[in-house]
């Protein structure tokens, strides 16, 4: 007998995994685009807020470069009002206390001071010794060391100037002194004394948002008092160099903004200076909440991107694992459906030629009416293994289809697997409705029924010859669900191993010593091509395979 051409061998599939390494490489140059992106995104409220924080600290300081200007007038002028309230008197023509104070003296002192508004302390009339000969309220008390010792009382005699200090040089309240002079001679000093805390001096605040201080031309502190930090007469240079250049200074330890002005004393009095602090961080503390806010919002922003991009990734990567496996796996049957096609080819030339060679045999006596039917099943078994590897190992073929009855696409199945030798130990009833057409092609069908059916029955058989089930038996059933056409195998062999459940559609995946676990992945794909769906499910005492197709739509 002729020999079939034999079938080519298949080119080597790739080496696996290029595809995965590719997408790992992918994914590591994306992540660091992503993290360069997040650490320029980070850059921007970080320049911004610096940004920020210098205009605002340009604005702080044109603010209190104005306000310190504003103040020092004001103060100037109340100080100027205080001393030349004093001093009205001082020249006053009918007021001489040279020879001690006259009743139209004291008079003129109870008209002019007695509970004077503009000092919150009191007025007191000195003599050149420093003794107190007046006062309102009376008894004033102007300090605890000798007047002589003071350096702002020695001034005022020796000069004939007035003078504005603090009444006990480092603390007290502060006093506006004005001699009175009398023949080129200093006769007395009115003195004037005021404490800011109990009625505020104009341009001079104490608390709140920013400090004033007040300085003399020696360098000592005349207000606030008491200072609300460690004063030094180092920090007078500091504060003279804000009239030029408003600017950031550390006062007490903390770091502050400041600038300052001279005030616009009477003549005689020493050059003032006052300067008007506000503290940096109290000025930062809304850019910096407002920089931590928009810096939060990004870091969350691009910890999400971060999040979504990898999760995304990871996806993707796990997918394509999955596709490169199931490519692997797709070039893998392709190698083993080339070489079954080989091994089949031969199989199936060898078994033309025997089964060629048992049709003109007749048995000769009784041992031969035994031995050729059994030597004929034996035969078709092999060419049923045969068909099965060529069709596994050639690419499905679907012909032109046609309308066909379901029930007798089934009748025909059962008649060739009624020729297996294990359908005589298997029970097998069926219950097939008629006139469910299907457009199909009948190869196929009957191909995946013929399946189903052998493995039921030889099942069966396996769990009649193990003492599984003394009865086995295989229920056929064909109904009409809805819109399809539904075949039921169901069998009571005991079911697919639990362990080859899982690859129970895979090629080459059986428990039995026959076949070689090509039917159903063969059945499946067949069923699938005409639109349909073949599953299984475990039984209590077997199994049951259920194929579903497209009933034929009407015209």
């Amino acid at each position: 007998m002729p020999r079939s051409p034999r079938p080519p061998v298949p080119s080597p599939a790739p080496a696996p995994g290029e595809l995965a390494r590719a997408q790992q490489r992918a994914g590591r140059s994306a992540l660091l685009g992503l993290a360069l992106l997040g650490i320029a995104a980070l850059a921007s409220p970080l320049l911004s807020y610096r940004q920020d924080v210098q205009n605002a600290r340009e604005e702080v300081l044109g603010h209190l470069s104005s306000q310190a200007q504003v103040q020092a007038e004001a103060l100037g002028v109340h100080l100027g009002l205080l001393e030349a309230e004093l001093r009205r008197l001082a020249e006053h023509p009918h007021f001489s206390p040279e020879g001690g104070l006259s009743e139209s003296d004291i008079s003129v002192l109870d008209g002019a001071f007695h509970h004077s508004p503009l000092f919150s302390e009191g007025v007191a009339l000195l003599t050149p010794e420093g003794r107190l000969v007046w006062s309102d309220p009376p008894h004033m008390a102007l300090g605890d060391s000798p007047l002589t010792s003071r350096s702002w009382f020695r001034r005022v005699l020796s000069d004939g100037v007035p003078d504005i200090h603090l009444l006990e040089g480092e603390g007290g309240p502060l006093v506006v002194a004005v001699p009175i002079v009398r023949s080129a001679k200093v006769s007395g000093v009115l003195v004037g004394e005021l404490r800011s805390g109990a009625r505020p001096l104009p341009g001079v605040r104490m608390a709140g948002e920013d400090i004033s201080l007040l300085v003399d031309g020696d360098g000592h502190l005349l207000l606030p008092m008491p200072p609300p930090f460690a004063w030094s007469p180092g920090s007078v240079s500091e504060l003279r160099a804000l009239i030029e250049t408003p600017g950031p200074l550390v006062m007490g330890g903390t770091r502050m903004l400041g600038a300052a002005a001279p005030v616009p004393v009477p003549p005689g009095v020493g050059g003032m200076l006052l300067a008007v602090l506000e503290d940096e961080a109290r000025d930062t503390e809304l850019l910096r909440r407002r920089f931590l806010g928009q810096l939060l919002f990004h870091l969350t922003l691009l910890g999400g991107t971060i999040l979504i991009f990898s999760l995304l990734l990871r996806r993707s990567y796990h997918a394509l694992l999955a596709a490169e496996e199931q490519l692997r796996r797709q070039e893998t049957m392709a190698a083993l459906g080339a070489a079954s096609q080989l091994i089949a080819h031969e199989v199936k030339n060898a078994l033309n030629g025997i089964q060629a060679a048992l049709s003109l045999l007749r048995p000769a006596a009784s041992a031969g009416e035994v031995a050729l039917p059994a030597l004929r099943a034996q035969v078709q078994r092999l060419g049923h293994l045969a068909r099965s590897l060529l069709s596994f190992g050639a690419p499905q073929r679907i012909t032109p289809r046609r309308t066909c009855e379901l029930h007798l696409l089934v009748e025909e199945a059962l008649q060739s697997v009624r020729l297996v030798p294990e359908f005589e130990d298997v029970s097998v009833t069926t219950s097939l409705t008629e006139g469910l057409t299907v457009e199909a092609d009948p190869a196929l069908v009957v191909s995946a029924i013929d399946n189903l059916l052998r493995n039921a029955v030889e099942a069966g058989a396996v769990a009649r010859d193990t003492g599984l089930r003394p009865t086995p038996w295989v229920r056929v059933t064909l109904v009409r669900e809805a819109d399809e056409a539904v075949l039921r195998v169901e069998d009571n062999a005991g079911g697919v191993d639990e362990d080859l459940e899982p690859r129970l559609w895979e090629p080459f995946a059986t428990a039995r010593s026959k076949g070689v676990g090509l039917g159903l992945p063969m059945a499946r794909t067949a069923v699938e091509a005409h639109g349909g769906s073949l599953t299984y499910t475990r039984l209590p005492d077997g199994s049951r395979f259920c194929l579903r197709l497209p009933l034929e739509r009407a015209a």
